[in-house]
């Protein structure tokens, strides 16, 4: 598959940016009723009652579809994390990682869908893609805060100790549908287990 196929065509025109967040919606409304598998263009067709020539103006795969929605809830939650990190002098790389944990597990709880996309999209090998980006996207949001609070920890082990954070609330999510405060603190102390290590 060619990578132009899983990235969506941002549209420009008012009435294509409108079309563009109904096919958003619809393809969330499809993973929260009946599943993450359920989602094609086809479906997403049928459900948001647009044609398909259509929607794949915008999205040329099913994968662009996950893209497309888990990109949107990344730049949501980036927006949420700068905000709350925004104009705080501390220095202490374990709050802004607990800040990290506390409104990630927090988001995911908020929009299920974002969940599933972020935890299950690993049992859909055509899209394991998507998954991969979402990591590296999730990633680059604690990096450009530490550089920005001028936070001497290596971009890798950034990277590793974001991933040690999703592993850990996708054990909760996996099991009860949602993220305990159990698994929240679990988080929280293997990630600063992980960067406390030389």
């Amino acid at each position: 598959m060619n990578i132009k196929d899983l990235i969506p065509k941002k549209p420009k025109q008012k009435r294509s940016v409108r079309r563009f967040e109904i096919i958003l919606d619809t393809v969330e409304e499809i993973i929260l009723t009946e599943g993450i598998h359920s989602v094609t263009v086809q479906k997403v067709s049928k459900v948001s009652k647009m044609k398909r020539p259509t929607i794949y103006k915008l999205f040329p795969s099913n994968e662009s579809l996950f893209f497309g929605l888990s990109e949107r809830h990344i730049n949501q939650f980036n927006q949420l994390y700068e905000n709350n990190s925004e104009g705080v002098r501390i220095k202490d790389p374990d709050w802004y990682m607990n800040l990290f944990v506390d409104l990630l597990a927090i988001y995911l709880n908020q929009n299920k869908a974002c969940a599933r996309i972020f935890f299950f999209l690993d049992s859909l090998p055509k899209s394991s893609f998507v998954n991969d980006q979402n990591k590296r996207l999730i990633a680059t949001i604690v990096i450009n805060t530490f550089d920005q609070k001028d936070i001497k920890i290596e971009k890798d082990k950034l990277y590793i100790a974001s991933q040690i954070c999703l592993s850990t609330l996708a054990i909760s999510f996996n099991e009860e549908n949602c993220i305990s405060p159990s698994y929240i603190n679990e988080a929280k102390k293997a990630v600063k287990a992980y960067l406390s290590t030389a």
